[in-house]
């Protein structure tokens, strides 16, 4: 799959809901899902990365000496 920007997660991840009933649902489907869930988990884990560098920077700018 190709990377997904922030506006194809979005429209991809309105196809289903996480927990959702898996019956029937075929296995190019189910390899759709993942991948659209691997693609989040990785945006995920980049905003981390950014939100804690920002927290750093904050948190020395803002430190008592």
């Amino acid at each position: 799959m190709d990377i997904l920007d922030d506006a194809d997660l979005k429209r991809a991840g309105q196809s289903f809901l996480v927990g959702e009933d898996l019956y029937g649902v075929s296995v190019n489907q189910l390899k759709h899902r993942l991948e659209i869930l691997e693609a989040e988990q990785k945006r995920i884990r980049r905003e981390i990365v950014k939100k804690a560098k920002e927290l750093t920077s904050a948190e020395s700018l803002f430190k008592k000496t």
